[in-house]
């Protein structure tokens, strides 16, 4: 196991408590709103594996693969007098202005000790081979996470780094024994950083100290694919997200002296590859799933979905809040696979990530005001019901709720985002409504319908056998 460590650092401590997430899939989402001004929105960073808020308020975000970035080696294989390039993944920092930090692009991380490790692409000096005789090793982003100081842990294929989010430079980089690839990482108030591998088969969960030594394993997770993985702050409550369970695992232990038992089957059909927790409500933030990975109803694809850590795993498993992931205008979906989400300290702004998309970077400011607000109902009067009969051949009812007149919408959409049909489109007057779909000429399939009026946008999913 390879560890590097710089020093203790006293920064400025970010509140470290579980995140608050959104509404059930029927519940209005009109309480965030989409910036698409957001300039790494406008960068079209495309496959992006995490994004991180640091302990100035500065955002960072890793993509998967490496980018369009190059740096010149202090070697000349070929001996032609000519440096050596070489193409390198990189961790891209935003102010919150939107302007990029001085030290980003992040290709290198610099050491007190003199030693670097490039991001992505790891160069080792001490071979002169050819290229392709391994003298340099691919690394791809896995996620990022911010600790309680405020400093960021990179996740980087199976190599965790622990960077100063300051300036950019290394405090301590290790790799973990199992030699797997990794998921994201997570920590507790004590800085601790805990960390899962990615591939399905069963391996440990591994807990490393603050300088990222002393690993140890915590838990021996079944085999499942998981990119994420969340730890309460008394670091006496694990969440692994594997979305190939079509649930969450939830471990848990009486305290730091106790050995954490078996899992807890809880949040049934979402197919999550992401966590936080937000720094001001305490409550957990999941999102639910993917066009590629479709969760079980009532859960709302490309949806982050927040809960009060204590109802979770019981019959008052409801939401408290969500962000829907702003597809492209027009359309409900996209091909974006959410891979990250975090805050600002106040909790008033949410940054998304995004895998396979363009414009992989978004940016949310809760509307209302309040971040602490728990809206747990639906807008007074407001109501999408579920279609019956479902599963249905070839038309099903659904009824609808206004609280006020006004122009409503109500369509129709396939998995894809592809408009289907438009059952209601006109001003309606308030009360219950009842609108029947023939769906002859469709294919057996689960269809998106969604509702829009007074500014209230409902949706939920139907099923079709024929």
């Amino acid at each position: 196991m390879i560890n590097r460590y710089k020093g203790e650092h006293m920064k400025t401590t970010k509140l470290l408590t579980l995140v608050a997430m959104m509404l059930v899939p029927v519940f209005a989402n009109a309480q965030w709103v989409h910036d698409d001004t957001f300039q790494a929105h406008k960068d079209s960073l495309f496959y992006t594996h995490g994004v991180a808020v640091d302990g100035e308020g500065k955002i960072w975000y890793q993509e998967y693969y490496n980018s369009p970035e190059t740096i010149i080696m202090n070697r000349d294989i070929g001996a032609d007098g000519i440096p050596d390039t070489l193409r390198t993944r990189v961790l891209f920092v935003y102010n919150p202005d939107g302007t990029q930090a001085s030290f980003s692009p992040l290709k290198v991380i610099n050491y007190d000790d003199g030693s670097a490790d490039t991001l992505g692409y790891v160069w080792y000096p001490d071979e002169t081979d050819s290229v392709d005789g391994g003298s340099y090793e691919g690394f791809s982003g896995r996620g990022i996470t911010t600790d309680a100081n405020g400093d960021i842990i990179v996740s980087s294929f199976n190599r965790i780094y622990k960077i100063d989010h300051t300036d950019g430079s290394g405090i301590a980089m290790v790799d973990p024994s199992v030699g797997c690839s990794l998921t994201e990482a997570t920590t507790d108030a004590a800085n601790n950083v805990y960390v899962g591998c990615v591939v399905g088969s069963a391996g440990p969960i591994m807990k490393f100290a603050p300088d990222l030594t002393g690993e140890e394993a915590v838990v021996t997770i079944d085999g499942s694919f998981s990119r994420d993985l969340q730890v309460s702050a008394d670091g006496n409550t694990i969440w692994w997200a594997g979305y190939t369970n079509g649930s969450v695992f939830r471990y848990s232990r009486d305290d730091e002296f106790s050995s954490f038992g078996a899992a807890d089957t809880v949040l049934v059909g979402m197919k999550s590859e992401v966590f936080d927790i937000h720094p001001v409500t305490g409550h957990l933030w999941a999102g639910s799933g993917s066009l590629n990975d479709v969760p079980a109803s009532p859960w709302t694809p490309q949806t982050f979905y927040a809960f009060d850590v204590s109802t979770i795993g019981t019959e008052n498993e409801i939401p408290v809040d969500s962000i829907r992931w702003a597809a492209a205008p027009g359309a409900p979906f996209d091909d974006a696979r959410p891979r990250g989400i975090d805050f600002t300290d106040d909790g008033m702004t949410a940054y998304l990530a995004a895998f396979a998309t363009n414009n992989a970077a978004q940016k949310h400011t809760k509307a209302d005001g309040n971040s602490n607000e728990v809206v747990n109902q639906l807008p007074n009067g407001y109501a999408l019901d579920q279609n019956y009969p479902n599963p249905f051949n070839p038309t099903t009812n659904i009824n609808y709720s206004l609280q006020n007149a006004g122009h409503v919408t109500l369509k129709v959409y396939d998995m894809t985002g592809r408009e289907i049909a438009t059952l209601v489109n006109g001003r309606m007057n308030a009360g219950a409504h009842t609108v029947t779909f023939n769906a002859s000429n469709l294919s057996s399939g689960v269809y998106i319908y969604a509702l829009e009026a007074n500014g209230v946008r409902l949706t939920n999913r139907m099923t079709l056998i024929k």
